[in-house]
């Protein structure tokens, strides 16, 4: 992964030695990627085929594993399209059952496990075919999710389990004692999220995907996607692929109905609404850290995955990266500041 940033007349520094920048404070909005050489004449030369557990996708996107974001509809298109899906937690029979149907038809599936019963989620679903599973917590750091992990890593060798989420080195080394195979990095930076507002807890996403692959384990970038170029700058940093949430809402494929507004619901799986159908009650010692709102219809969710897609290929034609381990290799960033954020806007009035 790069961690080179772009000093000025050829000279590069590596992160975390960055001259008068605080290491951890960079968001995708601090930095852009420098354009490089390249002998690249096509984006269509471009490779962005990645490998998480035993699935390879040909396009390193996963939705997130929220009720509102992915369901049946949108594992399966997402499949199609070279991506992934991810079961949420909720009904376990029902989950089972789709897990039997995905895995009979081979469709790539990142399924969610809680905590309270992660272990005997794990066993009926792995026993129908279930190869990817993630430790569904927002507290990675948490001493007992960590350790169902490694309680499902010594019972079933062969699967692949990932938890989250954390953002610190030190969380990461934790993960890789417990045998944990990749980590879901990011407190905060979701749309639907208000972790950083209600607990005062998160950490800069760009900063924290630095922070992860530090450690070797390979990274899934959750949260903080706003548009292409965030995703070409979350792989660049290291993330092996980046999870979508916000902005698959409203999508067809996204489970429930749109209302007589053209409207669909999307809820962060933390928000008032959200447990309030789960029967967890809020109160002084858990706190909602999540909204639940109403987005205009987005249509199909290909899309979305062409543009996302289109911005990454293009931002490996300028680091002259065929493939995404040349741009992990190749490619640079340099600081933004707030006017050079205001200058990379578009700024001529439509008329």
């Amino acid at each position: 992964m790069s961690k080179l940033f772009y000093k000025a007349l050829g000279k590069t520094e590596t992160w975390p030695d960055l001259t008068n920048i605080y290491p951890s404070s960079l968001t995708y909005d601090d930095v852009y990627l420098v354009p490089q050489n390249s002998s690249i004449a096509s984006r269509s030369e471009v490779e962005v085929s990645v490998k998480v557990g035993p699935y390879t996708l040909t396009k390193p996107i996963i939705a997130a594993p929220m009720d509102t974001i992915s369901g049946e509809a949108m594992i399966r298109e997402l499949a199609k399209l070279g991506a992934m899906g991810s079961l949420p937690r909720g009904d376990l029979d029902a989950r089972v059952a789709l897990c039997k149907s995905f895995s009979t038809d081979n469709i790539p599936c990142l399924y969610a496990v809680g905590l309270k019963n992660g272990m005997e989620e794990a066993k009926q679903l792995i026993s129908n075919g279930a190869e990817l599973l993630v430790i569904d917590v927002a507290h990675g750091g948490s001493l007992a999710a960590q350790e169902l992990a490694l309680e499902i890593k010594k019972k079933y060798k062969k699967v692949t389990v990932s938890a989250g989420n954390i953002v610190t080195l030190v969380e990461a080394e934790s993960y890789k004692q417990h045998k944990i195979d990749v980590a879901k990095v990011g407190v905060g930076p979701g749309g639907m999220c208000t972790t950083r507002i209600v607990a005062g807890n998160g950490f800069p996403q760009l900063s924290a995907i630095f922070e992860v692959t530090a450690s070797g384990l390979p990274v899934i970038a959750d949260g903080g996607i706003k548009q292409p170029g965030d995703v070409a700058k979350a792989i660049a940093a290291g993330a092996t692929a980046v999870m979508i949430g916000s902005l698959f809402a409203g999508c067809d494929e996204t489970p429930g109905e749109y209302n007589q507004s053209g409207m669909k619901v999307v809820r962060g799986q933390a928000s008032s609404a959200y447990m309030q159908d789960q029967g967890i009650v809020t109160n002084e010692f858990r706190a909602a850290e999540g909204v639940s709102v109403e987005v205009p219809a987005k249509g199909p969710v290909a899309q979305i995955v062409k543009r996302l897609m289109g911005g990454l290929r293009s931002a490996m034609t300028y680091a002259g990266a065929k493939n995404i381990k040349e741009f992990q290799e190749k490619a640079q960033f340099i600081i933004a500041t707030d006017s050079a954020q205001r200058e990379g806007k578009p700024w001529l009035k439509v008329v």
